[in-house]
């Protein structure tokens, strides 16, 4: 999960192309079994990035994510929006960023039609994890924008990709030959493994779906709070062939976190978090909190084996909350009575409590649960 606009900054500081990347700029063919050859090299990404910097500088100075629009969308464009709304909520400046990314591969498909899309891997030197990202053009009058950037531990080995000549090779979604299961179906396993622990068993189990389980587990166990979490694969739009016979697949998750709170009780998350700029008054009734996570999984090649994820980039996208409704009087009641849900509680009287679970369990939810004074 992200934490403000440094953590957004990690991945969102990506190799974009806003023109044409060397190449790249062929007119598709009329017939489609001609491939649209396409390639970029280090000094190509070079160049983009040195632009891109000026364009996120531009956003950051203004702490305005509408420049942004430029140069990424989808999924990518919405955390990066939900990490400006939390700098401008908390009036958190930001230093223009300087960083630089060390370019370690650039590998490119080839494609018979529209869209066409690549892949860099990196290396970010401040915060020491590589991103592996997908840029993609829709059109040949469209720019290249960033659509997918997960993240990657340094000791995290990725697999191999197949190569047919100079290029990687494209694997369509629902394609699951060779493999124990198509991409698509990876993906809705591994939204299925978040959202219970005792769902799919079809993939890995990692520490990402144990953390946010047993922080999931642990919210519930606050008195007067029940929270529910869904979890939903978008289309699969992105995967290569790996050297096993299997795919590297680029895959967005949409999150959805639901909180009902009992009277007298109020969920409120730590200064500084994204929940609270979202959220400076916690909530007290109801509330919803929405997230976007992309996720890099390895579908293994054979007949056996699980799908395992290799990294992951998220963060809150947006949220609302709702305070409880009062109850209605009764007939010919004085609704302005001591009786009435809004009377000023006894001064001496103790807030309801509450059960506080670890508070490292809830880090992943961002959770700090207090009673309403």
């Amino acid at each position: 999960m992200s934490r403000g606009l440094r953590a957004a900054g990690v991945l969102v500081l990506a190799v974009l192309a806003l023109g044409t990347v060397s190449g790249c700029g062929a007119v598709p063919q009329p017939r489609r079994d001609v491939a649209l050859e396409q390639s970029a090299n280090p000094s190509d990404v070079a160049q983009i990035l040195d632009r891109y910097r000026a364009i996120r500088n531009t956003a950051i100075s203004l702490l305005d994510p509408k420049p942004l629009s430029i140069v990424e969308t989808g999924p990518v464009l919405a955390i990066d929006n939900g990490s400006f709304d939390v700098a401008q909520r908390l009036s958190r400046t930001q230093p223009e960023d300087e960083r630089q990314l060390q370019v370690s591969s650039v590998e490119t498909p080839t494609f018979t039609q529209y869209p066409l899309w690549f892949m860099v891997t990196a290396f970010d030197p401040a915060s020491r994890v590589d991103v592996v990202q997908i840029f993609e053009r829709l059109t040949p009058v469209d720019p290249w924008l960033l659509v997918a950037a997960p993240q990657t531990l340094p000791s995290t080995q990725l697999p191999g990709l197949r190569h047919d000549g100079d290029h990687v090779i494209p694997v369509a979604a629902r394609n699951g030959t060779g493999m124990p299961m198509s991409q698509q179906r990876a993906a809705a396993s591994y939204a299925k493994a978040l959202a219970s622990m005792s769902g799919s068993s079809s993939v890995a189990r990692d520490d990402f779906i144990k953390k946010m389980r047993v922080a999931f587990d642990q919210a519930n166990q606050l008195e007067g709070v029940r929270v529910t979490q869904t979890w939903a694969a978008e289309r699969v739009e992105h995967a290569l062939r790996t050297d096993d016979g299997g795919a590297l697949v680029w895959v967005t998750l949409l999150r959805l976190d639901t909180y009902t709170v009992q009277p007298g009780i109020k969920v409120s998350w730590p200064d500084g978090s994204p929940q609270q700029a979202f959220l400076a008054n916690g909530i007290s009734g109801s509330g919803k909190l929405r997230y976007y996570h992309q996720v890099l999984l390895h579908v293994p090649g054979g007949s056996k084996g699980e799908p395992q994820a290799l990294g992951h980039y998220g963060g809150v996208v947006s949220a609302n909350a709702q305070a409880a409704l009062s109850p209605i009087p009764a007939p010919g009641s004085n609704p302005l009575s001591p009786s009435d849900p809004f009377a000023i509680p006894n001064p001496t009287a103790s807030p309801t409590p509450s059960v506080s679970p670890n508070a490292d369990l809830l880090e992943d939810l961002g959770l700090s649960p207090s009673s309403d004074e």
